[in-house]
């Protein structure tokens, strides 16, 4: 029987990868049979200056290469602190030893080179919005247009004392260095003494059960039961514990009611504890404290509870809203500067099918973007400019080995299906024929022989220190 359902677990991994291949195809056949795009009219030479190379920064290049092609009026140039493009939707399996870093980065000069684009490396410091000119560590950047696609940073609502405290989940230094803490913390528990310490050291808080926080809790359970519980025989099960917790009232709000349904499930049959409705307030000792005065068992917390706009975007002299996002207009530009577009997390702007303001995640900010670039040909065109519709695509989320819950229109599926759609769909999604190989390849391995060598996972904790950037990335050497 089990050898059956190992079969058809391959069988169904074989029609996903068949089935990604061939959407492959039929992409690189649409693009190439793509219309070519009209000449610009005459004109001055345009600057356009995008800040941020994730998602939305990346998106709207390749959007712009789409509406205008190659266009002697445009000097367009991308600007970021890192020379590569960083798949974050898979950063959790950095940290839990599924792929390698170098999988979910990309060298960003190849791209931007292929779309006639050049790339600068550098720290973006402000915005003269008066001046027209990005202020950067290596001087100011004059612009006509500009596209502000910084993205976010962690939010500890201005709770210092936990953010000195928590490790945090947004960059490929995070990854290594959250692997690097489920190691050592074995590696300790393994030889002390003391059970106190013990307890401390097998106990995981992952602050925040939105969609990071959930498939982060799954892929540590994934390997401390499938890994290191066989690398370190003198601990036990029922010895680990792992925590949720969530200030909202139940499991991955953003998502629908289905989703939330089938996630609170598969948590309770991992024995993942699920706090609800009780958000961390701040830190006594070395114990997290709640908002109903509990003060929580110490352990590693890892902190995935919210997100805020990039400073430089909070540091824009206009009205700012939840999370220090911009308000835009409905073309998703600056009130009073409409040379400066903002999009993804930079940007707040109201779904008027929802009434709500549009979710600040990867899939939103890649509309945004593409909107923004076709808007900013029209506006060197001299057409007018078309309002922001966001569309809502569907939902995935991965649950851990073999499990994840897809929701798509009225189809809400879970278990083994979903988990073969989700990999095939972000196996599509990452950026250059390479990660994608590696990924599958790092995927493969770990699902065939269930191998994960704990000790490879080491990293040197300098490498994760220098301001969660690793100095010999994938990036930096291709």
């Amino acid at each position: 029987m089990a050898g059956g359902s190992e079969r058809l677990r391959r069988r169904w991994l074989g029609a996903a990868a068949g089935a990604a291949g061939r959407g492959l195809a039929a992409w690189g056949v649409a693009r190439r049979r793509r219309a070519i795009p009209r000449p610009l009219p005459e004109g001055p030479r345009e600057r356009i200056v995008v800040l941020g190379a994730g998602f939305a920064g990346v998106a709207f290049m390749d959007a712009l290469w789409e509406a205008l092609g190659p266009q002697p009026r445009i000097d367009l140039r991308l600007i970021d602190r890192n020379n590569f493009k960083l798949f974050t939707p898979l950063l959790y399996q950095v940290a839990t030893g599924l792929v390698s870093p170098d999988n979910i980065s990309y060298p960003v000069r190849r791209r931007t080179r292929r779309r006639g684009a050049r790339f600068q490396e550098s720290l973006v410091q402000g915005i003269d919005l008066e001046a027209r000119r990005v202020l950067t560590d290596d001087g100011p950047v004059p612009y006509d247009t500009l596209v502000v696609a910084l993205g976010s940073v962690t939010n500890f609502f201005g709770m210092q004392d936990v953010a000195r405290h928590a490790l945090t989940l947004k960059t490929l230094g995070d990854g290594i260095t959250v692997r690097n803490r489920l190691i050592d913390a074995f590696e300790e528990a393994d030889v002390t003494t003391d059970p106190e310490r013990r307890r401390a050291l097998l106990t995981f808080n992952i602050v925040g059960a939105g969609a990071t926080g959930v498939e982060l809790a799954t892929a540590i359970d994934n390997l401390i039961n499938l890994v290191l519980l066989r690398d370190y025989p003198g601990i036990n099960a029922e010895e680990v514990r792992i925590r949720l917790i969530e200030a909202l009232d139940r499991a991955v709000p953003e998502m629908s009611e289905g989703v939330c349904r089938f996630t609170a499930k598969r948590l309770a049959e991992r024995h993942i504890e699920l706090r609800l409705g009780d958000p961390v307030v701040g830190l006594e000792g070395d114990r997290l404290r709640t908002r109903s005065g509990n003060l929580l068992p110490p352990g590693t917390t890892i902190w995935t509870a919210g997100v805020r706009a990039n400073p430089v975007a909070r540091g824009l002299p206009v009205e700012h809203g939840q999370g220090g996002r911009v308000v835009v207009t409905d073309t998703l530009q600056l009130p009073g500067h409409p040379e400066v577009f903002c999009v993804g997390d930079n940007a707040l702007i109201t779904d008027p099918a929802t009434g709500r303001p549009v979710p600040p995640n990867a899939p939103a900010a890649i509309q945004m973007a593409q909107a923004t670039a076709r808007n900013v040909a029209r506006r060197l065109r001299g057409e007018p400019l078309q309002p922001f519709r966001y569309h809502f695509k569907g939902e995935l989320l991965s649950l851990g080995r073999n499990h994840a819950v897809l929701h798509l229109g009225g189809l809400l599926l879970d278990g083994f299906p979903a988990w073969v759609v989700w990999r095939a769909f972000y196996l599509t999604e990452l950026m250059g024929m390479e990660n994608r190989v590696g990924v599958m390849a790092d995927w493969a391995f770990a699902y065939l022989s269930r191998l994960r060598e704990s000790g490879r996972l080491i990293c040197e904790p300098a490498l994760a220190e220098e301001e969660g950037v690793m100095p010999t990335l994938a990036g930096r050497m291709r």
